[in-house]
Parts: structure tokens; sequence; C-alpha cells
């Protein structure tokens, strides 16, 4: 057994006082985090606990402590254990809070149950893996962030409930995915006035968390703190030339230089021209074999978190051979657990990569399911490229469909010149695997629908040759009329997009019929209603639009907890004016889904339509809170409100536009517009002019430089953009425009044939009145 020795660093109670100060003072810009950086061994988590206990951080409530190690403990690791108090006391005190989250808490962990839980989980979430090939979108994961995020806080907000403090340990080691989740505290904040965040980094924290940290450097000890050490830790204080010995050989670490005392304890010299590396396997040698295992075996069934540097000497050094079969041994006791995919560091830790790879794969697919891509990739890109791995036997195995499961997700990421090769790959090393019609059909969705831009030709070459090899080679495959029917489904989307919908249709409608009559409504249930759903997108297509709204509740029908499916159906019931309804919709898929930026980025536009400026607002506003990097939010609120005269508020909206949206032409054009208003005439034809090069095709562009132009008097050039205009749209106003430029340029009869045209168009007669007066008088 490790024997502790606390390494507590009272000397950085002040500072860490100073530190935490600057987390309360209220200002909006600052620090959100305490980070306590050190090299490993520093003594920051001790000192970091010491120092909470003490009182004088002012921090009352509960103090939870994490170890953010991602190989140790998984792709929550740090934040777990908050969320696993959180959802225990709400369920027992305010369980409505976990029922408000639960679309976000029942997918970011699959294998949650809650007696708050009051909606069954959609088919994607209960379907049997080998069924499941609909994955969630790769934004997925910031929504079950914000909506985990959104929990916390209400957790936290909720009567009677103390402020809580989150330590977490390691953090320099934390996944992707919590990175995002304190990016997303970071930005909005309010979680932070009742979490405090302390992380402890070993070495330069990571520079997203430093821009938002008040930071503390633990120093390495003085001679005298390292005195004080071992006096507390119950050692014989050594004399002055051996305690500068340990000093040095310990580089200021608490941690080192409790190993080199029990290394002192066991009658290892500590000549300091010997590395400490030495001194510890000196030490190691000394306690014999039955104890290193004893040690060995704590180590790896602690998944590896010990830091004590014996321990960690120890492991570096044992037998590789028992080594491996103490994390086989772990692996096995973890195997069908759902702490299966928490402790990566087992997998990894075997010598072969083939093994690796094959340990690893429940692990990948179960990231894959939750929709935790960065994390996944973080954990999975290194085996990527590794030639022997991509085509290990035989092709019909768990680390196959690793493989072609990554292929997936790399072409629905728009890497689609990433995900091809290997797929073809895959079909020349495995013509005969049970994952062949697979691999097909993803191959004719990767060219025809994913590959910008899409090669339509290939893609019905593998959709035929798919419908070919099953005909031929795969009619004794235990799901044959169920991949044919997607097969042909395959066929359907790329005759859609080569303009044969009767075609696409018929394909659609007879599969569809077909795995009713072989499947009822039971079996492969996640499987049609797919396949009934594209049957309802290509009805769209095609304009039949009661068919396609028939089509869509069906679908709804059979998967009624999916929100993605109300929401594509409230976008078509928007388009076609069927207003009440689409709201209705909407509001189903925000309640059915994790916080939804789309269904409140759509309703955003159907209160637009139905002139609720309020409520269109808010909706913006929500969009901006889950997802800032959403330009077309930025861009309904910038317009919103021009409209409402804030022009000064419309830019900053509109500077975020542009910002996350360089090529937008709209939001540069909008943008020129508020800058006119608020008289920055230099700026706005400069953003006018960005616009106009973004699409010439912008006809308000071009009517608004136009505008700019005449103001600074550049009539002649304001002149050409309001012929661009002209030539481009029908608007009469810009005809109107026209008349009166070309009337102050003296160009009178130009001036009479855009009267004309104005009135032809629709322009208002009294105002082309007052300007036929004008030209009477020019003339006169």
């Amino acid at each position: 057994m490790t024997v502790l020795y606390p390494r507590v660093r009272p000397a950085l109670f002040a500072e860490l006082d100073h530190a935490s100060r600057r987390l309360d003072s209220g200002d909006p810009d600052a620090p959100v985090f305490l980070l306590v950086t050190s090299p490993d061994g520093g003594g920051k988590a001790d000192t970091v606990r010491a120092w909470l206990d003490s009182g004088s951080s002012g921090r009352q409530g509960p103090v939870i402590e994490g170890d953010g190690d991602k190989l140790a403990h998984g792709y929550l690791a740090g934040l777990q254990p908050l969320v696993d108090r959180a959802v225990t006391l709400a369920e027992a005190d305010a369980p409505e809070l976990v029922s408000a989250a639960e679309q976000s808490l029942k997918r970011i962990f699959p294998h949650l149950e809650s007696p708050a839980f009051r909606v069954p989980k959609d088919l994607t979430g209960v379907a049997g893996r080998d069924e499941r090939t609909r994955f969630y979108f790769h934004e997925y994961q910031s929504k079950l962030l914000n909506g985990v995020y959104e929990f916390l806080e209400a957790f936290l907000a909720s009567p009677g409930r103390p402020p809580h403090t989150l330590v977490i340990d390691n953090a320099e080691r934390l996944s992707p995915t919590v990175m995002q989740f304190l990016d997303i505290v970071a930005r909005r904040r309010g979680l932070c006035r009742r979490l405090t965040i302390v992380l402890l980094v070993n070495g330069e924290p990571d520079i997203a968390l430093a821009e938002h940290g008040a930071r503390v450097a633990v120093p390495p000890l003085t001679r005298p703190e390292s005195r004080q050490l071992i006096e507390s830790w119950g050692f014989a204080v050594p004399a002055a030339k051996q305690l500068d010995s340990l000093w040095r050989l310990a580089q200021g670490r608490p941690a080192r230089l409790s190993a080199l005392l029990r290394a002192a304890d066991a009658k290892v010299a500590l000549p300091d021209y010997l590395t400490f590396e030495t001194h510890l396997d000196l030490y190691l040698s000394l306690l014999g074999e039955r104890p290193r295992y004893d040690l060995l075996e704590q180590y790896v069934r602690g998944h590896c978190a010990d830091d004590d540097p014996v321990a960690v000497r120890n492991y570096e050094t044992y037998d590789a051979g028992i080594r491996e079969r103490s994390h086989r041994g772990v692996l096995d006791g973890l195997a069908g657990t759902p702490e299966e995919v928490l402790h990566p560091v087992h997998h990894l830790a075997l010598r072969d990569a083939s093994d690796r790879m094959v340990a690893l794969a429940p692990l990948s697919i179960s990231l894959q399911e939750i929709g935790l891509y960065d994390t996944w990739f973080d954990l999975f890109s290194r085996f990527w490229a590794d030639p022997q791995l991509r085509t290990l036997p035989g092709g019909g195995q768990t680390h196959n469909l690793v493989y072609l499961r990554m292929s997936f997700v790399l072409y629905s990421l728009g890497l689609a010149h990433v995900s091809i090769p290997y797929l073809d790959t895959f079909y020349e090393h495995f013509p005969q695997s049970l994952y062949t019609p697979t691999v097909l059909y993803s191959q004719s969705m990767a060219h025809g629908r994913y590959q910008s831009p899409p090669d339509l030709v290939t893609a019905e070459r593998f959709a035929l040759l798919n419908l070919e090899k099953l005909a031929t080679e795969f009619q004794d495959h235990p799901k044959f009329e169920y991949i044919k029917v997607f097969a042909e489904n395959a066929l359907a989307y790329i005759r859609a997009r080569q303009g044969n919908l009767d075609e696409a249709l018929r394909l659609c409608t007879e599969g569809m019929d077909r795995m009713q009559k072989i499947y009822g409504d039971e079996k492969y249930a996640l499987h049609q209603s797919i396949l009934v759903y594209n049957t309802a997108q290509i009805y769209e297509m095609v304009k039949d639009f009661p068919k396609a709204h028939e089509i869509y509740r069906r679908t709804m029908a059979l998967d009624p907890n999916y929100g993605e499916y109300a929401n594509d159906l409230a976008n078509m019931l928007q388009r076609t004016g069927q207003f009440d309804e689409a709201l209705e919709c909407y509001e189903r898929a925000i309640a059915l889904c994790p916080p939804y930026y789309e269904a409140h980025l759509n309703r955003a536009r159907l209160h637009l339509q139905t002139g609720d400026r309020a409520a269109a607002e808010q909706d913006f506003l929500r969009v901006v809170e889950l997802k800032p990097s959403e330009a077309r939010a930025h861009l309904g609120l910038g317009a919103l409100r021009l409209k409402q005269g804030r022009a000064a508020e419309a830019l900053v909206s509109l500077d975020a536009a542009v910002y996350h949206d360089p090529k937008n032409a709209q939001a540069w054009s909008n943008r020129g517009l508020a800058l006119s208003e608020l008289g920055r005439e230099q700026e706005a034809e400069e953003s006018l002019r960005t616009a106009v090069a973004r699409d010439p095709k912008l006809t308000e562009a071009w009517n608004n430089l136009a505008h700019v132009l005449y103001g600074s008097g550049h009539l002649q050039e304001s002149l050409a953009c309001l012929d661009n205009a002209v030539r481009l749209s029908a608007d009469p106003d810009y005809v109107y425009n026209r008349a009166v430029l070309r009337l102050e340029l003296a160009d009178l009869d130009g001036a009479q044939t855009d009267i004309g045209l104005a009135a032809e168009r629709g322009s208002d007669p009294a105002e082309l009145d007052e300007l036929r007066t004008r030209l009477a008088k020019a003339r006169s």
C-alpha cells in the first residue's frame, strides 16, 4: 500500500486568497477559473484541499474533487463527480430539474436510468448496435454539453443549495469534451456564480484555460519548506548537507522529496551525483518481489492514476509481460459493464497495436454512438493511418466496424476525401465481408451526398454495384431484404439528385411497403423510420406537400421521441405558410432534443414572417447563447435591430456575423448599412464593397453602396452601382433611385426613361408624379 505524505504548502494560502478574490470581483471580464500550476508532484492538490478546509477562501459549500485524466477516468473525467452528485441530489429533492434536462443527460450518459425521466429514448438510443447506422450530427456534443451546463446551473441555483467548489486535478489531461464544457462555462458565466472551478495543471496550462484563469504558480520548495515538510512527515531531520542533497534531487517537488526519504529510510545512500530515477531503482530493488508486485497491481487497478514517484517508477520498470497481464485482468473485469468505456489506459497499455485496436473497439463504438467525436478522434485518430490495422482480418469483426464507422463520421464532417480511400481499401481487402453492402452504400452516399461538389456518376456506379452484389453474392445474408431496401434507397437519393424524381419515389415507396410487409412495425424500427423520412423528403422535393406532410407525420409516429423529425416537418410547414402547425412542431422539436439551436433559428424566422419581432429576437439570442459561432443568428439579430433603429447594437451583431462567416455577402451588406447609419461612411463603403465582391448578384448591396457613394460625392460610380441593381432586380425602388440620380446629373432623357420603367415595375405613383414635376422644371 502506498504511504501518503501530505504535500501541503501553507505559504501559498495568501496567494490563493488573492486569486480567489479576483474570481469574485463581479467584473464581467473577471477570471472564471482558478488555475494552480506546477510541475508534477508539486503539492497542488493537497495545498488547495488544505486551503479550502482552512476557511480562508471564504468558500463554505461542498468541495467535489475529480481527476481530469481522460485515459484513467473517461470522457467526462474531472466533471463526472459533480454531475453524479447533482443528479443524485436532484432526484431526491428536485426531480423536475432532472426531467427538464433529461434529453441531454440520458444521451451523454446512455446507461443512466432515472425515476425522474419522463420521455422514452428515441429509436437511435434504443436500437441494437447491429442496426444502428444513424448517428448524431457532429455538433450534437455541443448541444449535450449546453444541456449539462444548464442542468448544473439550475441545480446550484435551486432553493437552499449552497455554492459548490469543483477541484479538477491533472487538468492538462482533460478530454476535448470537457475542454469544450469549460469553454461553455467561460462564455456563459452564469454557472460561476454558484460554482468555483479550480484546475490543477502539471506544467503550463492550455492557452484557452489560461485566457480565463486567475493563475497561481506553485514555486519549487525552498530549503526551509523542505525541512518543515520532512518534520511534518515524521522523518528525522537530516543534516544540513544531506538536506541540500535531498532538496536538489527533489527539484523542489514534495512528491519526489517523500520518495527520496523513503529510499533513505531503507538505507539507500543519497549521493546527489546519482539521478533521482537511480535512487528509486535502488530503493525498489530492496523492496522484494512480492511488495513490488502488490504495488504494481494496486497501481494498475487504480487505473494508473497514482502520481507517487515510487509507484510510477515501479510500473515503468516492471516486466512488460506481467504489466500487460495485469491490465488484461482489469479489462476482463470491466468487459460488458458501463465502466468499460471509462478507462482506456488499460486498452492502450497492450503492447501489440492490433490488440490495442481490438480491445478499444467497444469503447470506440460507444463514444461514437454518444456523438463525442472530438474525444473519439483524439483517442483513435492515431490508428487511422496504420495500414496494418486498417486491414485487420477478417472484415466482419468489431474492430473492422470501428474503421467503417470512423469513415461514416468523416464524410458526414465534410471530409469525404479522407473517408473514401478507406472505403476503397476495405472493399479491396474484404469483398465478401458481411459489411460489404454497407461499404458500397457508404461509397454511394460519400460521393453523391457528402462530397463537394457531389460526383453523381461515381455515386450511381457504387449504388448499382451494391444492388448487383446483393442479387448475386449476398442472397444468404441474414438481413438481405433489409439491406437491399437501403441499397435501393441510396439509388433513390441519387435519382432524385439527377432529377429523376418518379423513379426515386417508386424506389422509396416500394421499399417502404416491403419493409413493413416483411418486418412489421417492431423489427428494424429505426431503419423503417429513416426510410419513411427519406421518402417524405423526396415528396417535398417534387413539391407534393400534402403527401410529404402525411409521410412526415408517419415518420414521427414511428419515432415519436426524435425531435429532428418534428423540426424538418416544421420547416416544410413554414415554407408552405402553415405557420400555426409549424410553430407547434418547432416547440415539440425543442422539447424533445438537447438545447436545439437549429429549431430556435428556424422558429425565429417563422416569428419574423408572422411579425412577432420580440419572439424572433428571443430565439436569435437563444441561438447565440447555445452556438456563438452561428453567423445566421447574428445576421438575423443585426437585421432585426436595423429595422428597429438600433444601429449600434446591430453593428455588434453584424461584426460577429462577418467574423464567423466572412463569405456572407448579406452580412457585409447589412453591416455597411449599420455603419452608414452611424455616420461611419468610409467603413460603410468598405463593407459594402466587400459585400458585392462576395456576391456580385446581391442587388441591395449595390443599392446601398450607391447611396454611400452618392453621399461622398462619387456620383458616376454611384450610378454604375444602381445600373447593376436595376439589371439584377425588378425592384422599382432601384429604378426610382437611378431616376433621381440621373436627374441630378442632368441626364434628363435617362431620368425620363427610368420614370417610365419605375411606373411599369410598380413604384409609388405619388413619388413618381413629384419626380415628373422636377423633371419638367429641369427641362424648362
